[in-house]
């Protein structure tokens, strides 16, 4: 069995197979989600955003706060894409994804994904660590094994 090194699995993945699924892992004025419940739900992002076609090397920008930023991230780092302005962004009041001429509310994105979840990749592309410098509240809590406080 190979082992992964990617930010994506190390984030969540690792905590779920390690016996902490039922820990908590984001905390915010909505509630509580565990790791199992956050790996499922930025799963879900990641293959809607997949879905629209967001794929390896692609921009994304991400102009959101909360949730939503959070699990677009940790979709980010499942997908491969790397942060920037001119492709793929997240933005709007209600969220709002928009990738080409698609442009898909929140609550659909993460309902489409959910019909194809996107694993973690073995391994992180070029461009990838970009998140953590520039999101490393969410990330580097997760990889501590914390919970992300919203």
């Amino acid at each position: 069995m190979s082992r992964t090194s990617s930010l994506a699995f190390l984030t969540l993945d690792h905590h779920v197979v390690h016996g902490r699924a039922d820990d908590v892992a984001l905390s915010d004025a909505d509630g509580d989600l565990t790791f199992a419940q956050l790996l499922d739900q930025v799963a879900s992002v990641a293959g809607g955003l997949r879905i629209l076609g967001l794929g390896d090397g692609d921009t994304l920008h991400v102009a959101v706060s909360g949730r939503p930023r959070a699990l677009t991230v940790l979709a980010a780092l499942r997908l491969q894409v790397v942060p920037g302005e001119g492709g793929a962004a997240l933005s709007g009041d209600p969220v709002v994804a928009s990738v080409g001429t698609e442009e898909v509310p929140w609550t659909a994105l993460r309902e489409i994904g959910r019909t194809d979840p996107l694993p973690a990749p073995a391994v992180d592309l070029d461009g990838v660590q970009a998140w953590r410098q520039q999101h490393g509240d969410v990330v580097d809590a997760l990889l501590d094994g914390r919970p992300v406080q919203l």
